[in-house]
């Protein structure tokens, strides 16, 4: 298994700016990360993790929407993404489904950024562990995985 240490490596060898915080106890998932850290859902992104034969896709949205997979893959052309299952995740990606983080990743893998996420200027996403959160500029994000960036979400209900 990968953990947040991989995740720092790889930003420090792209030269992206970040910071990676213990978290005050292990959250579930991201969707529970804004009350914790007192942030507007739009600010942490939670990931979704797509894959089909040609790798993996994160998508990083606000933690209090839920992606609309189809869109993302009709904007990537890629018509066979499907949301993986949390006990394939760990096998193509090196980590725990809920804990994907943005980079680093084990597979070929592309980012997608939701337009409210990107729009922040310090976004918090998963570091790879349940009790790490990374801390980074969505603008260094976005530029050093060469990310996609649309509107992907319907907002949760």
């Amino acid at each position: 298994m990968r953990s947040s240490i991989d995740v720092h490596n790889h930003l420090l060898a792209d030269d992206v700016v970040h910071e990676l915080s213990q978290l005050p106890g292990p959250l579930r998932d991201l969707s529970t990360a804004p009350g914790v850290l007192g942030l507007p859902p739009r600010a942490v992104g939670r990931p979704t993790l797509l894959a089909d034969d040609d790798g993996c896709v994160v998508v990083l949205a606000p933690a209090d929407a839920e992606v609309d997979t189809s869109s993302v893959a009709e904007l990537l052309g890629r018509v066979d993404l499907d949301p993986v299952p949390p006990d394939r995740a760990p096998g193509l990606t090196g980590y725990l489904l809920a804990f994907v983080p943005p980079v680093a990743l084990e597979c070929r893998s592309t980012l997608v950024v939701d337009e409210q996420v990107a729009d922040q200027d310090v976004v918090y996403a998963a570091a790879g562990e349940p009790g790490v959160i990374l801390k980074v500029r969505a603008a260094d994000l976005i530029k050093a995985t060469s990310a996609v960036v649309a509107s992907i979400t319907r907002q949760a209900s």
